[in-house]
């Protein structure tokens, strides 16, 4: 304030002097002008003394400070702005907490497409009707084991579909969270034009029983000469796989357990006509049972003595003597192990196949198919091979000795007949007219590895005939 005064002194004192120098009077005008300025600086305070050169330099000094001041204010809204900045890094999470909710809509569309698409997909649950008694079974093919037998009008809901090398096979659901497989030729669909989906997780395919070899052994059979019109008896070696003539007219073979003799039936006329036995190098033959009234000879375990069929089943000794009915029926064989013959037999409506006991007779039912028959032990006496037409045609089944576990091993649009057991029990051979020519045929005992040997021609009485196999 100070410095203001006395500039505005020397100011008003040089205006006078200019107003002066217009005029004449110049000396008066000077002497107020001095007078006025040295009044007025006597009236200035006089307590803070101002340098009159060092002065200014303080005052530009000093307002340094006040610059510097105001940096921190500068600098210290840097924070409040660094301080935002996670606002708005909060506001992001915000932002991602919208993104789920998002997903979630979409996840809520997609739930609602699905009821739209599931009638198109699936209007109704597929169901498969068996239309005939068949196992069912743990995979879809033949080589996976049965894991029930389903009975003809048994309804379950379809689950999937895959192709097996026979045909297609449907997985259904046979109890809570069991399954089974059956061939679609089996059943009937509720739903014919249904998409059904395939299956591609299948269950682990089974290995084939370890067998250290193939089947070995002689295996006798008939043969049909056909330009002859005749039969024949040809033998054929499973180990060098060599067929060979042995005689006309003989049939019905059997070997006795250790298979050192053979049953046949011979035909022809009134001296050779019956039932014979000779030994297993095809020697020293002998008619035991004369003329036709009995054929089809089986062996008992210790080769004492033969169950026979005529109009009814037979007993008699190897011999030939004590010759004795035993029961009513058709194709007797005799257990291997113990008295027990099985056959095939009607008892008023009840047919199938039974079992007697050959000296106490009696009968106890094995099977209930009509057709059943051509019943042939394994050699331990636990389980038997035999035929049946249930299914459509003559195929080849198992079942335990106990009537359980009947299984259904070929399964094919021919004839299949003639089961006989190999001497160890793994193999079956049979006879069969696949692709229109009879031939013999082998797989193993759970009806895995079936292939054809040989063709072997059969006469229009085939169904009386059987094959016999030792080691």
């Amino acid at each position: 304030m100070r410095k203001s005064l006395v500039i505005r002194t020397l100011a008003f004192g040089l205006l006078l002097l200019l107003l002066a120098a217009c005029g004449d009077n110049e000396a008066v005008v000077a002497t107020q002008v001095a007078q006025s300025v040295a009044q007025t600086v006597a009236a200035l305070p006089t307590d803070t003394p101002i340098p009159p050169t060092a002065t200014p330099i303080p005052p530009t000094a000093t307002p340094i400070p006040p610059t510097a001041t105001p940096i921190p204010p500068t600098a210290t809204p840097v924070p409040p702005t660094a301080t935002r900045i996670p606002p708005t890094a909060t506001r992001i999470p915000p932002t991602a907490t919208r993104i789920p909710p998002t997903a979630t809509a979409i996840s809520l569309k997609s739930t609602r497409v699905l009821p739209t698409q599931t009638p198109t997909a699936a209007p109704a649950v597929v169901t498969l009707t068996l239309t005939r008694n068949a196992n069912l079974r743990a995979g879809p093919g033949t080589n996976y084991p049965a894991v029930a037998a389903g009975q003809s009008g048994e309804t379950y809901p379809v689950q999937g579909q895959a192709q097996a090398g026979d045909g297609v096979w449907y997985q259904f659901e046979r109890a809570q969270g069991q399954f089974g497989w059956v061939r679609a030729d089996f059943v009937r669909l509720s739903e014919p034009n249904a998409v059904i989906a395939v299956v591609t997780d299948l269950p682990p395919t089974p290995e084939a029983p370890p067998t250290p070899v193939g089947p070995s052994g002689v295996l006798l059979y008939s043969n049909a000469n056909l330009d002859a019109e005749q039969w024949e008896l040809w033998e054929y070696n499973f180990n060098n796989g060599k067929r060979r003539f042995l005689f006309a007219w003989r049939t019905e073979v059997a070997f006795n357990r250790t298979g050192s003799q053979i049953a046949y039936y011979q035909w022809g006329n009134s001296s050779e006509a019956g039932v014979w036995v000779m030994g297993a190098d095809y020697s020293g033959g002998r008619r035991v049972v004369p003329l036709g009234d009995v054929a089809y000879p089986s062996f008992s375990p210790d080769s004492s003595r033969l169950a026979l069929m005529g109009d009814r089943i037979y007993i008699a000794n190897s011999d030939g003597s004590g010759l004795r009915a035993l029961i009513e029926g058709e194709y007797p064989a005799w257990s291997p192990t113990d008295n027990r013959i099985v056959f095939r037999g009607c008892f008023g409506a009840d047919c199938g196949i039974w079992l007697t006991d050959a000296d106490a007779g009696g009968r106890s039912r094995l099977t209930s198919g009509g057709s059943d028959g051509q019943p042939a032990w394994a050699p331990n006496g636990q389980k038997l091979a035999f035929i049946s037409q249930e299914e459509g045609n003559f195929e080849i089944y198992t079942i335990n000795a106990n009537s359980s576990g009947r299984t259904r091993l070929t399964y094919r649009p021919a004839s299949d007949g003639l089961p006989v057991w190999s001497p160890d029990g793994n193999w079956i051979a049979w006879r069969s007219d696949e692709g229109g020519v009879w031939g013999v045929w082998v797989m193993r005992a759970d009806g895995s590895g079936q292939r054809r040997l040989f063709d072997a021609p059969v006469l229009p009485v085939w169904f009386w005939e059987k094959m016999a196999w030792r080691r």
